[in-house]
């Protein structure tokens, strides 16, 4: 995982699947910093699970604006099954080539 801080925006890349293990380090980063906006690039991650589905809610909740770069197309398929589409609508999807 790599990052950077710009203001009140943290800018994450993956080098890894979006699961538990991330978000626990992606919340350690979160701990440190007064942060507004949190963009995570997807774009080498295969697998979003339900623990990063989890922390995005949260993050939403706790008025964070989120923008995902190339999140893997299981993350619609998640969000379908768990009827997750409307509380997710406000995340900014950005898809660039894979």
């Amino acid at each position: 995982m790599e990052y950077t801080k710009k203001e009140d925006q943290l800018i994450i890349r993956l080098n890894e699947d979006f699961n538990y293990p991330a978000v626990k380090k992606i919340e350690g980063l979160l701990n440190l910093e007064n942060i507004d906006k949190v963009v995570i690039d997807l774009t080498y991650s295969k697998l979003v699970d339900s623990e990063a589905v989890k922390f995005m809610y949260t993050l939403l909740k706790d008025g964070i604006d989120i923008t995902l770069i190339n999140p893997p197309e299981i993350l619609d398929k998640i969000l379908d099954i768990l009827e997750l589409k409307d509380e997710f609508k406000n995340i900014s999807i950005v898809r660039e080539g894979r």
